[in-house]
């Protein structure tokens, strides 16, 4: 049995050397081990990070990995992970999942989750929806994003209307 605290270091250093490779083997080889369920967690997340370097790592791999990171240790850094994942292969309610539950185990930094939500959905929708967008416009995107964005402001539409006029 590997000593999994070494094992876990030398994986993390790896990820943070951008040797995503190695990393992603690393974390692999340490959820083989028997260990607690934080550090399972960090390995599991480890490894989700680890795979958004390389180009054979299914999206739904990555999601299922992200996602029992959170199922073991759930915490808003996570969660913020996760949903910026989800935002990036278009998987958008999940993102907003993601978002929302990370703004609720911190409430103190709401604004910085919602604000992320908002500007990532705002130029990721078009793209991963270029033929929705096509036939209904753009508004409905940047409308939904700006709610997103008035909510991290903890604002109304009126209230905005009037410091805007």
């Amino acid at each position: 049995m590997a000593d999994v605290e070494a094992l876990l270091e030398e994986a993390e250093t790896q990820l943070n050397r951008f040797e995503y490779e190695e990393a992603y083997e690393k974390f692999s080889e340490l959820l083989e081990e028997d260990c607690e369920e934080n550090v399972e967690a960090q390995a599991h997340f480890g490894r989700a990070e680890a795979s958004l370097g390389l180009n054979e790592i299914d999206s739904e791999e990555i999601l299922e990995d992200y996602e029992r990171a959170i199922e073991l240790n759930d915490n808003p850094f996570y969660r913020q992970s996760a949903g910026g994942f989800c935002i990036d292969i278009g998987k958008f309610e999940k993102a907003e999942e993601h978002y929302r539950k990370a703004a609720e185990l911190d409430p103190d930094n709401k604004h910085h989750y919602l604000s992320d939500l908002a500007v990532g959905y705002r130029f990721k929708a078009p793209i991963m929806m270029e033929e929705y967008v096509e036939q209904v416009g753009e508004d409905i995107i940047l409308r939904k994003s700006l709610n997103y964005m008035l909510e991290a402001l903890e604002i109304d539409q009126e209230q905005a209307v009037e410091l805007l006029s």
